[in-house]
C-alpha cells in the first residue's frame, strides 16, 4: 500500500490579502472549516501585522468546494496568529490564538499624540463556537505563566499553534512554549496548560522540556493507542555542535499521561513544525512544514498506531514546489472516504500567499 496525491485546491486566494497558517475541523454538523489569519498584503512577508484577523472558509461537501471567507474573531487590542482549532467532545469548537497588541511608541507617550505605534506580542486567547463555527464567543484571555514571562516581550506568549489531546479523564493538555529570558528572547522551554473543564479555564502544567542551547515552539500532540503521550516540536538548535543544525523536529514521549516526560532528541523528520492526525484506522498522519531547497511546501509520514516507527516511515510529498521559503504550515483532516484532506499556506509565483489543499489517497 502507498499514497498518493489526487488533486490540489485553492481554498483561500484574494488579491490584496495575504493568508497564512491555516488550521482544518471538522464541525460537529460534518462542515469542514479551513481557519487562518489574513491582512493586507504589503508585499512582503510580515507575521506580526497588527491587522491579522481570524477567518473561515466553509466546504458542505467533505471539501470538494469552499465558500467564501467570512469573520471568525479579532483582537480589539491588535492581531491575531498561530491558530489552533480543536472540536470537543460536548460539540463546541475551541478556538486559541496568540496575540499582536499595537502600543504606542515611546515618542508617542512623550509628545502626547498617536501619530507613531508600534507592534509587540500580546496576550493570548481562546473563542469557543456553539453552532458548528457560525457565531463565536467573545476572547477570554489565558491566565499568566507562573514561571514565565508572559505576554510582552515573550514571543507568542505561552500559547503558540499547537496540538490539543484530551485524556482519558476528560482533561485537555495543550502544550505550548515560553520563556524565562527577561528580554524575551531564547531559548524557549516546551511547557503545558490544562483544562479541567473543556477549556473554560486553564492551569499551568510545567515544564516539558528545556535546553540552553535550544528554542521549542508549535508543538504538535497525541497519545498513541499503547497510551503514551507523543509531542513533537519545532526545534531551533543553537549549539554550533549539534550536527542536525536545528532542521529536523524533536520528539519528547509521557507515559504517565504528561506528569513526567522524556529527554528531548532530534527525529529523522525534516521540517519546521508538525501537526498529528489519528485516522480512522488508528494510525498517525505527521505534516510537516518543509523549506528547504527542492522541497517547499509540506511533507507526510503515515506511522503505526503505536508512533513507534516515527523515525523509519516513508516521506510522502503533499506539496513541494512553493515559490519563497514562507510557506507550509500544515494541519489535516480525515475526509469520509478515508482520504485526507492537508491545508496550508502557499506563495505564488506573483508573490501572493493563499491558502491550499492537498487530497492524499492510500493505494
Amino acid at each position: 500500500m502507498s499514497w498518493r496525491i489526487t488533486n490540489h485546491c485553492t481554498i483561500y486566494r484574494e488579491k490584496g490579502w495575504y493568508a497564512a497558517h491555516p488550521s482544518i475541523v471538522r464541525a460537529p454538523n460534518g462542515d469542514l472549516l479551513a481557519i487562518f489569519h489574513r491582512c493586507p498584503d504589503t508585499g512582503s512577508v510580515n507575521h506580526w501585522h497588527p491587522l491579522f484577523d481570524a477567518r473561515a472558509c466553509r466546504s458542505r461537501d467533505d471539501g470538494r468546494t469552499w465558500e467564501e471567507q467570512r469573520l471568525v474573531t479579532a483582537d480589539p487590542l491588535g492581531g491575531v496568529l498561530d491558530i489552533g482549532a480543536h472540536t470537543l467532545p460536548d460539540g463546541t469548537i475551541f478556538l486559541h490564538v496568540s496575540t499582536v497588541a499595537l502600543l504606542p511608541t515611546e515618542e508617542t507617550r512623550q509628545k502626547n499624540h498617536g501619530w507613531t505605534w508600534q507592534a509587540a506580542p500580546g496576550i493570548p486567547f481562546w473563542v469557543r463556537s456553539r453552532d458548528h463555527g457560525v457565531t463565536w464567543s467573545d476572547p477570554v484571555r489565558f491566565p499568566p505563566l507562573p514561571d514565565a514571562v508572559n505576554g510582552a516581550p515573550a514571543l507568542h506568549s505561552g500559547v503558540c499553534r499547537s496540538g490539543l489531546e484530551m485524556l482519558p479523564d476528560g482533561r485537555l493538555l495543550m502544550p505550548s512554549k515560553a520563556t524565562d529570558n527577561p528580554g524575551g528572547g531564547m531559548p524557549f522551554f516546551g511547557m503545558l496548560r490544562i483544562s479541567r473543564d473543556l477549556g473554560s479555564s486553564w492551569e499551568y502544567g510545567g515544564r516539558i522540556t528545556q535546553d540552553p542551547a535550544t528554542h521549542f515552539s508549535e508543538p504538535a500532540i497525541i497519545r498513541t493507542a499503547a497510551g503514551r503521550l507523543l509531542i513533537l516540536f519545532r526545534c531551533h538548535a543553537k549549539n554550533p555542535a549539534d550536527p542536525e543544525g536545528g532542521t529536523y523536529l524533536a520528539r519528547v514521549v509521557s507515559d504517565d499521561d504528561g506528569r513526567t516526560w522524556s529527554p528531548w532528541r532530534h527525529t529523522t523528520i525534516r521540517g519546521v513544525n508538525a501537526h498529528l492526525l489519528r485516522l480512522h484506522d488508528g494510525r498517525i498522519l505527521v505534516s510537516v512544514c518543509t523549506r528547504h531547497a527542492g522541497q517547499m511546501g509540506c511533507t507526510a509520514r503515515v506511522l503505526n498506531p503505536d508512533g513507534d516507527d516515527l523515525d523509519t516511515a516513508a516521506d510522502i510529498v503533499v506539496r513541494g514546489d512553493s515559490s519563497s521559503t514562507d510557506c507550509g504550515y500544515p494541519w489535516a483532516v480525515e475526509l469520509a472516504d478515508g482520504r485526507v484532506l492537508v491545508v496550508y499556506y502557499y506563495a505564488y509565483p506573483d508573490g501572493s500567499r493563499g491558502i491550499e489543499g492537498t487530497t492524499l489517497e492510500e493505494r
